[in-house]
């Protein structure tokens, strides 16, 4: 069976940026590793003056030229659709799976076609503060609600986000299937002998979506109620005034010495950076499946994080985790200082968070369900036109 997928892919193999890019990476070697399967990747990248074709591993990555066009634009009618579709034809592919924006527009494939719903614009751009936020956010939100009208087929990450595809797609099947993690984050082991200086880890990008001004304020309350901890902060910033007011404001909470800024981190420098984690804190005001705590509750990291969109539904509360309220920076300080001081329950909770990893985000458990919903969409093909 030959699946072409469509998606993001890091030029640098090893340092994929957000979640998207690092699930498909993970899914498509994934199902190559399935002997039966022959497995293509598309992307449509800026800076790019020529077609690139290029192998990781068992996965043969086609490198389109994006087009100058408005995304919102090109997805229907533009030279960067145009060229995909070329692309696709040339390739004959038997199912056709995509995980990014122009997958809207795909729903009137004739080939077999899925697709994976990472998450709605229409509700990442209010809470990350971008310019024109409520213009840009009902735009989006039609061009949303068109194309999932269309889809026959969907992927849902999480229970959060089905329940904003069926308000769209009430025509289509749609799969529950977890994004997958990395197969090394299951072998870590936590080392968390250093008592003096435990950790505390908040991934992504630095951002209003994310959160992150929040997160110091509440390693702040946590230090000053007595706790001893450090807030690592891995991501890059794309706003600099954000970044600016959240060094200002460390300044101002005296906690210079309680947090540390990595910069973007690859995949290999999160696996070490994993082992010293005591916790993972996420304190985002929008989220869907957060690869960050799956990659987390692999490697027996208990998470804090909120109790809002996807992220209930993938921690326990009490058990594998806390979740607290994301505008309430004395609540989550308290929780990271309850689990800041006790390395016993940091245990109990990250043991039973891999046991879920295991059950929900192994790579080999997500490529299965995934290639079974190609078999039945080919079943369905080849029923109908028998």
């Amino acid at each position: 069976m030959r699946v072409v997928l469509f998606s993001r892919y890091p030029r640098s193999f090893g340092l994929p940026k957000g979640g998207v890019e690092s699930v498909t990476v993970i899914l498509a070697k994934a199902l190559a590793r399935m002997a039966d399967l022959d497995i293509h990747l598309i992307t449509l990248e800026k800076g790019l003056t020529a077609e690139m074709t290029e192998m990781d591993g068992q996965v043969t990555i086609h490198r389109l030229v994006a087009s100058s066009w408005p995304q919102i634009i090109d997805i229907h009618i533009g030279p960067g659709r145009t060229r995909l579709m070329k692309k696709i034809s040339h390739l004959r592919p038997d199912v056709v799976h995509s995980h990014e924006t122009f997958g809207l527009a795909m729903g009137g494939l004739e080939i077999p076609h899925i697709f994976t719903v990472h998450g709605f614009d229409h509700a990442n751009i209010p809470a990350e503060g971008r310019a024109f936020a409520v213009s840009r956010s009902l735009l989006w939100k039609f061009v949303e609600s068109r194309g999932l009208g269309r889809q026959k087929t969907i992927v849902s990450i999480s229970p959060y986000v089905r329940d904003m595809i069926e308000q769209y797609a009430p025509q289509a099947a749609i799969y529950d299937i977890d994004n997958p993690v990395d197969d090394r984050y299951f072998s870590i082991v936590p080392d968390r002998r250093d008592q003096e200086n435990k950790r505390v880890l908040i991934l992504g990008w630095i951002n209003e979506r994310k959160n992150t001004l929040g997160a110091v304020r509440a390693i702040a309350h946590a230090i000053n109620s007595g706790a001893k901890g450090t807030l690592v902060v891995a991501g890059e910033a794309k706003n600099v005034s954000y970044k600016n007011m959240i060094i200002r404001e460390i300044k101002n909470l005296g906690i210079e010495k309680h947090v540390e800024f990595l910069g973007h981190i690859s995949r290999e420098q999160l696996a070490s950076e994993l082992r010293r984690t005591s916790i993972l804190l996420l304190p985002s005001l929008q989220e869907n499946a957060p690869m960050a705590i799956s990659e987390a509750m692999a490697a027996s990291i208990p998470v804090v994080t909120s109790d809002r969109c996807g992220m209930p539904y993938m921690v326990a509360d009490g058990k594998s985790g806390f979740l607290v309220d994301p505008t309430d920076n004395v609540q989550i300080g308290e929780r990271l200082r309850e689990l800041l001081d006790s390395p016993e329950l940091c245990k109990k909770m990250g043991t039973l968070g891999r046991e879920i990893a295991l059950a929900r985000f192994h790579s080999d458990v997500v490529a299965e369900k995934t290639r079974d919903v190609y078999d039945s969409m080919l079943q369905m093909r080849n029923h109908a036109t028998s």
